[in-house]
């Protein structure tokens, strides 16, 4: 252990410090007071007196040796499961029944029963009506009409206000004229001819007519059922099964785990120097002892031994039944009266009628071509140039 080793220099470090502080020379009370700042005890007499320093450390309990482990008695936990093991078991002493009862599903027959007719006449449409328009056209009548279509325009070079510059007697006339443009614009034409027929609808509408005869019968429905019967014996078994009954438990277990405590006793002696106060140790030893400390004790809560018991309980009763057919129910019952709808037709005289009315004429447009409008203009630019030039200077400014 180090604590002992520990205490040992702590002690001689507090020596050290009383000797930078104590008299040179110090007497019995001195002593006892530096013995005391050690935690010592202070005894013998003169020069043999000595400090003895005392000290005791206890570990904490450290486990030691092998566990111990104890159980509670079981105690159940949760609900118990029941099972069974057997299937139904009858018992003695069935109860028996009689009784009349329905066989199968009732057949119901239909028929029906006729009343008295009732006849009755009227005239109506055979069919839709029919119409057939007819267009008569009347005296057609024309006007002509100019279209002017997209211009198209040309320029070409041309010469204007030209003088004779040479003499009359030459062979050819020597002109001076003034650089033009000559502007062409082409318009192109299109003859429409109107031409308006005017027009009468003339309609003729023929509706076919008929005479319906209808004679109704009225129709009641007849329900007949038939239910078959039977009588019955019914034997009746009460039934008894075999359980078992698993109910789970749970214990406690208890863990104890030994420990053991160390104490460990140090001492240290002190003597002083002769006329001085101050502790010098002289021997120091420890005195370790074992004991038995304060066992740990954990619980843990474990699975017990299920306990299963046996028993029975009720089970469904099971019944034999024995069957014998008897006079079947026959019933009749009245349901909807229906009307049958029988026709006879005959033709009758149809309704013819005629109306005309004006509608809109015919105009029908026709084209041709016309002549196209053409006009010129001649502009000068205000340049000069020489037409039919005779010298080379001319020529170098011909028009």
């Amino acid at each position: 252990m180090r604590v002992p080793s520990l205490l040992a220099a702590t002690a001689v470090g507090l020596a050290l410090a009383l000797t930078s502080v104590a008299p040179a020379h110090a007497g019995p009370a001195d002593r006892q007071i530096a013995c005391s700042g050690l935690g010592g005890t202070l005894s013998g007499n003169g020069a043999n007196q000595v400090c003895t320093v005392i000290s005791t450390v206890v570990v904490a309990d450290v486990p030691s040796g092998e566990p111990t482990v104890a159980y509670s008695a079981d105690r159940p936990v949760g609900d118990a499961v029941t099972v069974d093991t057997s299937l139904p078991v009858r018992q003695p002493d069935p109860s028996v029944a009689f009784d009349e009862r329905d066989a199968g599903e009732a057949t119901v027959v239909r028929t029906e029963r006729s009343g008295t007719p009732v006849v009755t006449e009227e005239e109506r449409d055979a069919a839709p009506s029919t119409s057939e328009d007819v267009i008569v056209l009347g005296t057609p009548s024309s006007t002509d009409r100019t279209v002017l279509g997209a211009s198209t325009t040309t320029q070409a070079p041309a010469t204007v206000d030209c003088r004779r510059v040479n003499d009359a007697r030459a062979a050819r006339p020597v002109e001076r004229c003034e650089r033009a443009v000559l502007t062409t614009v082409t318009t192109p034409t299109t003859i429409v001819t109107t031409t308006t027929t005017p027009r009468e609808l003339v309609t003729t509408s023929t509706q076919p007519r008929e005479s319906l005869i209808t004679t109704i019968t009225p129709w009641t429905e007849v329900f007949t059922t038939t239910q078959p019967r039977q009588s019955c014996t019914t034997t009746t078994y009460a039934t008894l099964i075999d359980t078992e009954t698993t109910q789970q438990t749970e214990r406690t277990q208890t863990t104890t785990q030994p420990t053991t405590t160390t104490t460990t006793v140090t001492t240290a002696v002190y003597g002083f120097p002769r006329g001085t106060d101050v502790p010098t140790s002289v021997s120091s030893s420890d005195a370790v002892t074992t004991a038995a400390g304060t066992p740990e004790v954990t619980e843990a809560v474990v699975p017990g031994t299920p306990v299963v018991t046996t028993g029975v309980r009720p089970g469904a009763d099971e019944a034999d039944v024995e069957c014998d057919p008897i006079a079947p129910i026959v019933t009749a019952v009245d349901g909807a009266t229906r009307q049958q709808v029988e026709t006879g037709v005959e033709a009758a005289d149809a309704i013819v009628t005629v109306t005309s009315a004006t509608i809109d004429p015919l105009v029908v447009d026709t084209e041709s071509p016309g002549a196209p409008v053409v006009t010129t203009s001649v502009e000068g630019i205000g340049e000069t140039c020489m037409a039919t030039p005779a010298v080379a200077e001319q020529r170098r400014n011909r028009c």
